[in-house]
């Protein structure tokens, strides 16, 4: 088929559909009809020549065609929206863009949280959407289909990170937290025994295993685990009341300790360090809109994680 006969604006709908593998959330994510969305999907199942999404059981799923054409097809819509319709320079009091970021509870209050007080005044138009890491989330950076994932380094193993960019933008250490009113928060540290003699608040993330568990696994520090949480944020608000004791990045203790009545106190015994990068397409390498949130995000880490430092 030549170019021409072709309507590029379908592209937009295939794409979504490509994503979506659902005709109704491809029209919602495009702010279009059902039916013009179907329509759309017949036209370019006749353009293509392949069905490009099949019934199998309750579920729609990608032709092997289809799946052949995820790629090249996020790959032309990204140099279009990059080169053409953005213009070569950002100006963050003027232009308008959303920036999609994934990131953990942690990373949004100590880190994303300064960074949008940081950027508020000079770039009203510039909104920042913040979502969960889900377990496809290097699948989404590697299709390009957000802006930035901010994970810990641990989390990133492999050839297949050589095709994106990164920079490291967090390296935090772990406190351990406990009530106000506990005997430990009196001591001001704690011991490898008092692991052993109080009830332990566990974290246990969704995906992969735990840095601060696996550290003390390693140092043969046993725990009385009585609770597990899925994010830091919630350990702290877990603790009042209670003698538990848990493990959390420091930043995020110095944020929420006055509101979760927790106090932090250093233990004796050496725990490795958080570090955490973010990630994107390297496409997006010389996008100027990309290139002002990166520097903004660096200089905002570098603010937060040095200020902890010269405090301690």
């Amino acid at each position: 088929m030549e170019l021409g006969r072709f309507d590029l604006n379908l592209l937009v709908v295939l794409d979504a559909l490509l994503r979506e593998k659902n005709v109704t959330q491809a029209a919602r994510r495009l702010h279009l009809s059902q039916p013009g969305v179907s329509t759309a999907l017949s036209r370019l199942r006749k353009m293509l020549d392949d069905p490009l999404l099949v019934r199998q059981g309750r579920h729609l799923a990608l032709t092997p065609r289809a799946e052949a054409l995820i790629e090249p097809v996020r790959e032309t819509l990204a140099t279009i929206e990059q080169n053409i319709l953005q213009p070569p320079q950002f100006d963050p009091e003027r232009d308008t863009r959303t920036f999609s970021v994934l990131a953990s509870d942690y990373v949004g209050i100590a880190l994303l949280r300064p960074l949008l007080a940081r950027i508020g005044d000079q770039a009203a138009r510039v909104r920042i959407d913040m979502t969960a890491i889900p377990a496809g989330w290097f699948d989404q950076v590697k299709r390009d289909e957000v802006d930035l994932a901010i994970v810990p380094d641990r989390m990133v193993a492999g050839d297949d990170f050589e095709a994106l960019s990164s920079m490291r933008v967090i390296e935090d250490r772990f406190v351990a937290v406990v009530w106000k009113d506990h005997p430990v928060a009196a001591r001001g540290r704690l011991t490898a025994s008092d692991l052993g003699r109080w009830p332990y608040l566990a974290y246990a993330p969704p995906q992969g295993t735990s840095l601060v568990e696996d550290g003390l696994d390693e140092l043969g520090i046993a725990r009385s685990v009585e609770a597990t949480g899925s994010n830091f944020a919630s350990l702290a608000f877990l603790l009042p009341d209670t003698m538990m004791i848990a493990f959390v990045p420091e930043r995020l203790a110095t944020r929420v300790a006055p509101a979760a009545q927790v106090v932090a106190v250093r233990q004796d015994f050496p725990l490795r360090p958080l570090t955490q990068s973010a990630f994107w397409h390297r496409r997006r390498d010389r996008d100027g809109g990309h290139v002002w949130l990166r520097q903004e995000l660096l200089a905002t880490s570098r603010l937060e994680f040095d200020d902890l430092d010269h405090g301690a």
